[in-house]
């Protein structure tokens, strides 16, 4: 038995509005996912550990493009200047000398599915690494701070398949 116009009417309008409504809804979604991807990498976390001959600092990356490069410079002081600031500041944890991090390019968002979820100051009890500090963020370059005790050498590396900056502070 066919449907009565009124009833095929209704489900042609009905179809209709779902189509208008999807078309609407899709553009939102990817400008959503959009917004929630780095445009560089993304700088996920910072996580630290000990062993025999050196302690280890590694920061962990989101893998949608390559790894940034690194610069690192020994500070004997800790003090360092953010971004554009013309003031000079210390790091917060104290230690005998001091590495400082340059990560470009990347990203470290405060919140979202790829926000950097560790403390910008980390205290840490290891022979060589003292302390972890996000100095600061600017124009795709952030800034790690490393507080060290005893240490005879460092080395830094980027890492992939996951991707992540590695380093290594020898005893």
């Amino acid at each position: 038995m066919p449907f009565p116009r009124t009833t095929r009417n209704l489900a042609v309008s009905a179809l209709a509005l779902a189509g208008v409504l999807t078309a609407a809804i899709a553009p939102a979604q990817a400008a959503t996912t959009a917004a929630t991807s780095c445009e560089h990498v993304c700088i996920l976390d910072a996580r630290t550990g000990g062993h025999p001959d050196y302690d280890r600092l590694v920061l962990d990356l989101t893998d949608n493009v390559a790894p940034p490069a690194v610069q690192a410079q020994v500070s004997p002081d800790g003090s360092y200047t953010p971004g554009a600031s013309d003031e000079t500041r210390h790091l917060a944890i104290t230690g005998k000398s001091y590495l400082l991090l340059d990560v470009y390019p990347a990203e470290a968002r405060s919140s979202g599915p790829n926000a950097y979820t560790t403390p910008t100051v980390q205290p840490v009890s290891l022979s060589s690494l003292k302390g972890v500090q996000m100095t600061g963020i600017y124009e795709g370059h952030i800034g790690f701070g490393l507080s060290l005790g005893d240490y005879t050498r460092y080395q830094v590396s980027t890492l992939t398949a996951p991707n992540r900056i590695v380093v290594d502070l020898y005893h």
